[in-house]
């Protein structure tokens, strides 16, 4: 056999076992959020418990709770690309404060202005609250995303998937690690959904299906390519 079979030969196995991995990979995606969607829809069911702003990131997401607190107005998030049914948008997150402690709270989604230097305007409650939700660790993008603003001079502010380290400087002060999202049943929200942060298992697999036929294209692309220098 020649150099350059055994050379296209090693490229194609390894392609083959980068494409394979990627298949499974999504496979397993794809079962780990049918799970936590069974999860979710379980959690959705039961009982909320009442806990004070400090208690709620021990639950891990595991249990829908009840929190009291007054809303900061005057220091809130728009997480900026968001879209719900196609139609673009931001998330809004606000701080609850109570007893010295702060969380954020994901209060769920509103509809963005076609003229992206106006933001949209939205009712924050002035008085103290009860919440409903689930804790949530803060979400992460797919991809690389732009620097986030710090300090922040003016408020609202978007920001594009902030981590723990960027809302601390955003916001100057320290939180609890994560967000509560606002259950669909709680006041004080918008658009909501009780399923967490993720694609959906159908995504997944159908990116596994892609995979998979890559894989398979270029088995028969090689194969024929084999056959047609025998010839």
């Amino acid at each position: 056999m020649k150099l350059r079979h055994v050379l296209i030969a090693v490229l194609v196995l390894t392609l083959s076992a980068i494409m394979i991995s990627a298949c499974l990979w999504q496979l397993q995606r794809g079962l780990a959020r049918s799970a936590q969607l069974e999860t979710d829809a379980a959690v959705a069911d039961a009982d909320p418990a009442p806990m004070s702003i400090g208690e709620v990131p021990a639950t891990q997401g595991d249990q829908r709770v009840q929190v009291r607190g007054v809303f900061d107005a005057e220091r809130q998030i728009l997480l900026d690309n968001q879209t719900r049914d196609g139609q673009f948008g931001y998330r809004v997150w606000t701080v609850l404060r109570d007893q010295g402690q702060a969380l954020l709270v994901d209060r769920g989604w509103i509809p963005g202005r076609a003229d992206r230097r106006s933001l949209p305007e939205w009712i924050t409650p002035a008085g103290p609250v009860v919440l409903i939700g689930r804790w949530a660790s803060l979400p992460q993008a797919g991809w690389a995303t732009a620097g986030n603003p710090c300090p922040v001079t003016r408020w609202p502010v978007r920001l594009n998937y902030p981590n723990r380290d960027d809302l601390r400087c955003s916001l100057g002060e320290e939180i609890q690690p994560g967000l509560l999202r606002l259950d669909p049943a709680s006041d004080h929200g918008f658009a909501r959904s009780v399923q967490s942060y993720g694609l959906s298992p159908e995504r997944h697999y159908g990116y596994a299906g892609q995979w998979a036929g890559l894989t398979l294209a270029l088995w028969i692309l090689t194969w024929m390519v084999w056959r047609r220098r025998e010839r």
